[in-house]
């Protein structure tokens, strides 16, 4: 028979667990929005759990990849949609270009750290929020609500942090013309502010006509990794 002291001692440390994971989501939901860019952009990350054509990156726990293709991925976290872009020819060129601050925006920052240059701008919309998070030469997109903005920049900062890049695929694609400078139309050093010409917009729109019996092609993202 089981003693009403092991049943106790059970409840205590799933108490326990409930409070330090509890401890842990006030925590990041109290940081700032700084702390929270430079604390994920300055960790040391080696994980990597996707790997494509010239590059790998690191899911964090709770975001799943649902399709991807080439330097396009479609991500979804805390039941919100996020877009990734990775711009090889960029990185191929080692291009920098300089981010200028919006004053009006919810947040807008230039970003400079570990020698690896982005920035981050939040555009404050009727309902919900668009952040850009450019580093690393990669970029992800996505619209969340005010109350999930912290946890949303960490994963975030995570997966941007994590990339890396393969210098000799990269200079075989190049080399072989697989990837073309001409098609390079997604330019991740221009923030969009929500204009209507994000990547992010293209899938909702393409997801909405599938909803509605369209097969029109809209985004090259296809192949289903799932």
């Amino acid at each position: 028979m089981v003693k009403p002291k092991f049943f106790k001692h059970i409840f205590c440390m799933i108490f326990i667990i409930l409070l330090l994971s509890g401890c842990s989501i006030v925590y990041i939901d109290k940081q700032s929005i700084d702390d929270i860019i430079d604390s994920t952009l300055s960790s040391d990350s080696k994980l990597k759990t996707v790997s494509s054509e010239g590059y790998s990156y690191y899911l964090p726990q709770g975001v799943s990849l649902k399709s991807s293709r080439g330097l396009n991925s479609v991500l979804y976290y805390n039941h919100s949609k996020m877009y990734l872009y990775v711009d090889l020819v960029s990185y191929y060129n080692k291009v920098e270009n300089s981010y200028q601050k919006v004053e009006d925006a919810y947040y807008s920052r230039e970003i400079n750290i570990d020698n690896k240059k982005g920035y981050l701008e939040i555009t404050k919309l009727e309902n919900q929020y668009f952040i850009e998070f450019m580093y690393n030469y990669g970029k992800i997109e996505a619209y969340v609500k005010e109350s999930d903005i912290n946890k949303t920049l960490t994963v975030m900062g995570y997966i941007l942090n994590s990339i890396k890049y393969s210098d000799s695929v990269i200079d075989s694609l190049v080399g072989t013309g697989a990837i073309n400078y001409d098609e390079e139309k997604f330019n991740i050093f221009k923030s969009n502010g929500n204009d209507g010409g994000t990547f992010l917009d293209v899938v909702e729109q393409h997801d909405d006509g599938r909803m509605n019996g369209k097969d029109e092609d809209v985004l090259d993202i296809e192949e289903n990794l799932e």
